[in-house]
């Protein structure tokens, strides 16, 4: 353990003494979307949008680099003024980037644009004559006042800065269904907010904090059954259910990686219902990470993180007599942790590849072997005597048109190569997802997406449960778990800037998971979605419109059917996770209103 923390303490001397900043984009903004469809219009140039989330400065790469494309006056008017926005709202990171004329060649330096240290005298020089702050790189300092309900709050100080940003939002869910247990009507509010800005030319940093009270529709409180991220600790006041969310990380950054280290959520991947390999599904959880791009075409990225096994450790744990023959517990947890790597490599401006690498272990101290970025984890397993779960994932993007993105991933968890096309013999654990995505092909503001997704059975699952790919109870990777696929089909139409409508169906069918044994038999004796627990048909329509700049309000429909095999839940073969018991119909109106969320 010692010479983990003298690892980490050496990163931070070196880094300590390097320029530039970096600052995540949280992984639910909407300009995440607005980059997608760019693309795949051919305006942006190379964008890696599947190593999520991406910092700020790299957004604003990306949003001149439709600013600057020969396509731009072909957008429509409601893209423009998006862009526009955005441009504004990332106006500050400017001074890290080294703009030319043709923004496209641009690149991220430390400093300000120019010749900094001589902008820095001539300030220095009139704020030496007239007593006060004077800035010569940033207009918006001067340019932007206080005004109480303008937000975010930016407050500057030479050459640092500070952001506020209120997050709140209000949701009500009207359930109508067959079954009591869940006709019951749901309401949630949450609160909080984010502070993020740079230090100088070294630091960059960000906080996230809120919390949620949640009143009814108590049958999924932990969000199991959902792609919604799921929660930590739930706590309970009068019916009610409260949980937070918090993020918070340094950065430490140079022209050619940045050292981050904090507590946030991650997402490798191209799918919208969900990721393979690593998804924010789980809540966060602490991290160290590297991220290096070596050009315009290779990005790379590393972390090791620290997840909850929620395995208690009876070797640590102990009871205190309080008297009166009570006993309290104290309950330690077993450790636990995963080391994942990923390359991305674009070959073509239209075609991209990923490639990543998961290590899933526990009940010791971290080892010293995973915290080499660019070790192969396959090889390093066998060096800790392959006591733990290593998987692979594969991803490609192409977009052959300039309306039409294809795409599609497998993460490889175990198999076996010599019987991999056997059908009576094979042991695959695997999962895949193909799909595409479509914009405007027929109609401007028109998108159209379709995605599938494909879990075989003991994908995720290991003969140890401290290696198995989880935290806190949730799957790293895609939210449905094992023995279980899913098909979406949805529609976009923004109509103008400000309203969209939206149309989304999907089919989701879960399996049963039996004793462990069954994981390493051969020849497999269960095949995908043996013991059908159930399938869930969604249909929804919403409404979304955007009151005034990161205000939105939505108004949506959802239709859901669920038809549970009653024979295989009566079997106790499998506890689903919320306990559907027999047949159901549900019926949902929505209404919500926020700020910062989307």
């Amino acid at each position: 353990m010692k010479r983990f923390y003298f690892v980490i303490g050496l990163f931070l001397l070196v880094m300590s003494s390097l320029s530039a900043q970096m600052v995540f984009v949280p992984l639910e903004n909407g300009v995440y979307r607005f980059l997608e469809r760019m693309e795949i219009k051919g305006l942006t140039n190379r964008c890696f949008n599947a190593m999520k989330p991406i910092p700020r400065t790299e957004i604003l790469l990306y949003l001149l680099n439709i600013k600057d494309s020969e396509n731009y006056e072909n957008l429509q008017p409601y893209e423009k003024k998006k862009l526009e926005d955005y441009l504004e709202e990332y106006s500050y990171e400017r001074k890290f980037l080294d703009v030319p004329s043709s923004p496209s060649k641009s690149g991220i330096k430390s400093g300000i644009i120019g010749d900094s240290n001589l902008l820095k005298a001539l300030e220095s020089g009139l704020e030496y004559t007239t007593g006060k702050e004077i800035s010569l790189s940033d207009k918006e300092r001067s340019e932007k006042k206080w005004h109480p309900l303008h937000f975010p709050y930016k407050f500057f100080h030479k050459e640092n800065l500070l952001v506020f940003n209120p997050l709140f939002r209000f949701k009500y869910k009207n359930n109508e269904s067959d079954n009591s247990f869940f006709a019951e009507n749901n309401r949630r509010l949450t609160g909080g907010g984010e502070i993020y800005g740079y230090l100088g030319d070294n630091i960059g940093f960000y906080f996230r904090g809120v919390n949620n009270a949640e009143w009814g529709d108590s049958c999924d409180v932990k969000k199991l059954d959902r792609q919604e991220q799921g929660i930590g600790i739930l706590g309970s006041i009068e019916n009610c259910n409260t949980y937070d969310e918090v993020d918070a990380y340094v950065s430490f950054s140079t022209k050619y990686a940045d050292l981050i280290i904090g507590r946030y959520s991650n997402y490798w991947g191209i799918g919208k219902t969900g990721s393979l390999t690593i998804s924010n599904k789980p809540p966060s959880y602490p991290q160290i990470m590297v991220k290096a791009g070596f050009s315009n075409w290779l990005k790379f990225i590393y972390f090791h993180s620290w997840l909850e096994s929620n395995i208690k450790d009876d070797s640590l744990s102990y009871g205190i007599d309080w008297g009166h023959n009570e006993i309290l517990e104290r309950k330690f947890f077993k450790k636990k942790y995963v080391a994942a790597h990923r390359l991305e490599i674009s070959p073509l401006k239209n075609l991209k590849l990923g490639f990543s690498e998961m290590l899933y272990y526990g009940e010791r101290d971290p080892e010293l072997v995973y915290f080499i970025p660019i070790m192969l984890f396959w090889s390093a397993q066998h060096y800790t005597n392959d006591q733990d779960n290593l998987q692979a994932g594969i991803d490609i993007e192409w977009i052959p048109t300039r309306f039409c993105k294809l795409y599609g991933s497998i993460m490889i968890d175990e198999i076996k190569l010599s019987k991999m096309f056997d059908k009576e013999e094979s042991r695959n654990q695997l999962g895949y997802q193909v799909g595409s995505y479509f914009v405007e092909p027929f109609l401007p503001g028109l998108d159209f997406r379709i995605e599938y997704t494909h879990l075989n059975p003991w994908t995720y699952t290991h003969k140890f449960p401290i290696n198995e790919a989880t935290s806190d109870g949730y799957v790293m990777g895609y939210w449905t778990g094992q023995n279980a696929d899913n098909l979406y089909l949805g529609v976009d139409y923004q109509l103008n800037y400000k309203l969209k409508i939206s149309l989304d169906y999907s089919r989701y069918r879960k399996g049963a998971q039996d004793s462990i044994y069954y994981q390493y038999h051969t020849p497999p004796s269960e095949k995908f979605l043996f013991g059908h627990q159930y399938t869930k048909n969604t249909f929804g329509v919403s409404l979304e419109y955007e009151i005034m700049n990161n205000l939105f309000c939505e108004l949506s429909c959802e239709f859901l059917d669920c038809n549970v095999n009653e024979a295989n839940i009566n079997k106790e073969e499998y506890v689903n996770p919320v306990l559907y018991k027999s047949d159901f119909k549900q019926n949902s109106l929505v209404f919500s209103v926020g700020y910062g969320f989307k």
